[in-house]
């Protein structure tokens, strides 16, 4: 068989052996993420359930400029993809961030967040969360 045969055999391989691997995570537990947002540091603790491919639960947030805020998590689970989006009411303020995952290894998520602040400017960066 041609080097570049084999090649592609061994690659086809290790993507079944690692989407097999993320199939049988369950996200299930606590997980914490610190980013910034240009000179204010925030950390993220989530506790989230999985329900089959659905991800629900609830987070709170710390800031280094203001009191923590809170919400919900809807979102979906498909191979090593996941779409997780954060839901918060801050007075008559809704907030929604939407986070584009790939499962790393059973206790990290590697991705981006995309957020619209209240001057609707789209924040948008990456971040990795872990099993707490």
């Amino acid at each position: 068989m041609p080097k570049k045969a084999v090649l592609m055999v061994y690659l086809f391989l290790f993507q079944l052996s690692f989407a097999a691997i993320a199939a049988s995570v369950d996200l299930t537990g606590t997980w914490e993420t610190k980013y910034s947002f240009g000179p204010i540091e925030q950390s993220t603790t989530a506790n989230i359930q999985q329900v089959k491919d659905n991800l629900v639960g609830s987070y709170t947030v710390e800031s280094s400029t203001r009191s923590g805020g809170s919400g919900i998590i809807f979102g979906t689970v498909e191979g090593d993809e996941v779409l997780a989006n954060f839901l918060s009411v801050e007075g008559s303020l809704m907030k929604i961030a939407l986070a584009d995952l790939r499962i790393e290894d059973e206790n990290t998520l590697k991705g981006s967040y995309h957020y619209v602040d209240t001057q609707n400017q789209v924040i948008t960066g990456d971040f990795e969360a872990t099993r707490v």
